[in-house]
């Protein structure tokens, strides 16, 4: 088995720059990578600031939201206990008017009834 043959690499030929040429050159490129570097890291900046002033937003707006709530909870609480309180009260109406009825069983007004009731039949049996 035969390797190809590869000719060895050579660098392409370059005429020296002068000295200075070479420096400013340099130079150029190093304000030309710290100005792209500094670019993009102002628009990192840039972007979190804004990403920070859209949180406060949200976080402004949550709170304002929960205050808001927060009213509407209290009296939905509050008109509830009413409401228990009242539910209460119409309970021991009820069991009151309860025991009342069976306190009052008017004995006079049934023998009115019952009297009346025998008035009636004698008068239909008694032409």
């Amino acid at each position: 088995y035969e390797e190809p043959y590869e000719e060895p690499y050579e660098e392409p030929y370059e005429e020296p720059y002068e000295e200075e040429e070479y420096i400013d050159q340099l130079q150029r490129e190093s304000a030309t990578l710290l100005a792209s570097y500094q670019h993009s890291d102002l628009e990192g900046v840039q972007k979190v600031e804004r990403s920070m002033v859209d949180i406060t937003q949200l976080l402004s707006r949550f709170t304002d939201l929960i205050t808001e709530q927060q009213e509407d909870i209290l009296q939905i609480h509050d008109q509830a206990l009413k409401s228990k309180q009242n539910v209460d009260k119409g309970q021991d109406q009820l069991v009151d008017a309860a025991d009342r009825g069976e306190k009052s069983k008017h004995p006079m007004a049934t023998f009115i009834v019952v009297m009346a009731l025998l008035l009636l039949l004698f008068n239909w049996i008694t032409p």
